[in-house]
Order: C-alpha cells, then sequence, then structure tokens
C-alpha cells in the first residue's frame, strides 16, 4: 500500500501546486468551458460537505449509499477506508475493506461497493504513473488543461456518468478555485472590479446558490483574499490611508480583540523594521571605516548587533546569514 501511496501523492502534489500559479499570475487568455457540464447536478452544500468532512459512522454510511454507490461522496468514503486500514500489505488491506462493507451495508450493496473500491485503487495507480509525463502547469490556462486531462482519464477509466458524480465535485471546487484566483491575481484590475468578475463566476457555476460557496472559508483567509483582491488599490494610497483601509477590512473579518492584537503586530514589525534599517546604517558605517582592520570590523559588528538585538541577536545572526546566502545564490 505504501507505494501505492506515493504514485497517488505525486497527482495530489501536482493539484497543490496548481495553487501556487493561480496565486501568483494572472491569465488574460480564454480559458475554456467548464470541466465538468450543467448535465451533472452539483450543489454548494455538496461542496460545503465534502470540504467540511465526514464521519463514516454506519448511519452516515446508510444515508449517502442507500441508493448507489456512486455519489459525490463515495470518494471521500474511499479515503476514510483508506485509513482506516493502513498500514498492512496490498491483500490484507482488501480484506479487511471487504470485511467491514459487509458489516456495514446489506450483501448486495456490500459487493458492489467493494468491487467500485477496486477499481477505485486501480484507477488512482493508473493516474499517478500517467501524469509522471504530464508537464506541471505555469500558467492559469495550463492549471486547467491539468485539470480537464485529470477528469479526462477519469472519464476514460470509469466512464463519463460515473466519472463526473464521482469526482465532480472536488473538480468544480478546484476549477472554481483556480478561476477566482486568475481574476485575483490580475494587476490590472481593481478591487471592485474583480469582485464584479468573482460574483459572475460564481453565479456562471452555481447560479443563485454561488451567493455562499465561499462561506466554508476561515475568516482570515477570506481577509487575505480581500487583501489580495484590493492589492491595487492598496497600492496607489498613502501610509497612512492604507492603514485605515486595511483596519477596516480586519473590523469586517474579526472580532475587536483580534483587530487589537493585529495591530500590535503591526507595530511590533515596523519598529523590527526601523531597528534593522538603523543596524544596516550602522554596520554599513563600520564595513567602510578605512582605519579597521577585518577582525576589528567583525568584532565591532558583534558588538552592535549585542546592543541593537539582545536576546534576539542569534536569530536575527541566523537570518542575516540566510539573506547573504540567498543574494550570493542569485549572483
Amino acid at each position: 500500500m505504501k507505494s501505492r501511496k506515493l504514485l497517488v501523492a505525486l497527482v495530489s502534489i501536482a493539484l497543490l501546486a496548481l495553487a501556487y500559479f493561480i496565486h501568483t499570475r494572472g491569465d488574460n487568455d480564454d480559458l475554456g468551458p467548464g470541466i465538468i457540464g450543467d448535465n451533472v447536478k452539483i450543489s454548494v452544500q455538496d461542496i460545503h460537505l465534502n470540504l467540511k468532512g465526514i464521519i463514516f459512522d454506519n448511519d452516515v454510511i446508510s444515508k449517502h449509499f442507500s441508493g448507489s454507490v456512486v455519489t459525490p461522496f463515495t470518494i471521500k468514503f474511499f479515503k476514510f477506508l483508506q485509513r482506516r486500514f493502513r498500514d498492512m500489505d496490498y491483500e490484507a488491506h482488501l480484506r479487511a475493506v471487504e470485511e467491514y462493507l459487509h458489516q456495514t451495508m446489506d450483501p448486495a450493496r456490500a459487493a458492489e461497493m467493494f468491487e467500485l473500491y477496486k477499481r477505485f485503487l486501480a484507477y488512482e495507480k493508473g493516474l499517478a504513473e500517467t501524469a509522471r509525463s504530464w508537464p506541471m502547469p505555469t500558467t492559469t490556462q495550463e492549471a486547467i488543461k491539468y485539470l480537464r486531462n485529470v477528469q479526462k482519464y477519469r472519464r476514460d477509466f470509469f466512464g463519463n456518468d460515473v466519472a463526473d458524480i464521482l469526482f465532480g465535485a472536488q473538480v468544480k471546487h478546484q476549477e472554481y478555485s483556480i478561476r477566482k484566483q486568475n481574476i485575483i491575481a490580475d494587476k490590472n484590475l481593481y478591487g471592485k472590479d474583480k469582485e464584479k468578475l468573482i460574483s459572475k463566476l460564481r453565479q456562471d457555476m452555481w447560479g443563485e446558490d454561488g451567493a455562499t460557496i465561499d462561506n466554508s472559508l476561515r475568516p482570515y483567509d477570506q481577509y487575505r483574499e480581500k487583501l489580495a483582491i484590493y492589492d491595487k488599490d492598496l497600492s496607489e494610497l498613502d501610509e497612512n490611508t492604507r492603514k485605515e483601509k486595511i483596519r477596516e477590512y480586519r473590523q469586517q473579518y474579526f472580532s475587536p480583540e483580534i483587530v487589537e492584537r493585529l495591530e500590535k503586530v503591526d507595530e511590533q514589525l515596523e519598529l523590527d523594521k526601523k531597528t534593522e534599517q538603523e543596524y544596516h546604517a550602522k554596520e554599513q558605517k563600520i564595513m567602510s571605516d578605512p582605519n579597521l582592520t577585518a577582525q576589528q570590523k567583525e568584532e565591532k559588528i558583534l558588538e552592535l548587533q549585542n546592543e541593537m538585538f539582545g536576546e534576539e541577536a542569534d536569530a536575527f545572526r541566523r537570518r542575516e546569514a540566510i539573506r547573504k546566502a540567498e543574494e550570493a545564490f542569485k549572483k
């Protein structure tokens, strides 16, 4: 099972890597039609349940698989089985899963689920091996193409209808995230324009229910997203107005106590920044003093660091060493 998990991890890493590209660049090119068609009904509630996680006790298993083993929650269930019966060889794992299914389902449903589970394991291995030859995406267009290729592989393996039901919620949310972050990353758009485009994207993908699609985001993630959306607006403000606007955003998502704590962190960061600027000015003065030997310069700089940073001097020296190593690497 361990080698299988490693193969599957390669695809998972690739899908996670999409997040990097969609957060750091925006493409103006057309991203094409949606991957999951309107014929597959995926509700916002399906997305929230998949993101939230499901505890698969007997009642939940009965609820989600009373009509069919192919549902938007089947893959979540299979992942649960993989975790529950891990740390054993492949044959032992299959025996444990089959026994568990027969304990929680009627015989016919358990047999049907077990056959689908074995197919799922074969699919995971095949996808991981196939995806090794796919280039990593470096643009939003390529990210959508990668996701589209993953779903095509699933459709070829399971059939269109089954693949879209099994993976549709996951794919639709991933596609939404990519398309949304492509809007957010556009450096040429102001915040209000981005919000209009995001609102239209939600409407296009989920209709009226789309307004709640991001409700599962944590307050801090919503706040960081707000800053990213209004990045261009904030960059054009003077320092004091920018701080007031950021405070306004924080008040939308955090309690007064947390806002106060964040402001204290800002004050400390600003103080640290000024201290380091002052230090570098004094360091430069020491380094440019022609009357000092190399040994004397080193001693004076060490003394300066201890004086200005106190107990944090060692941590500062480590940061400086890393910074200088990175600068040397870039040259």
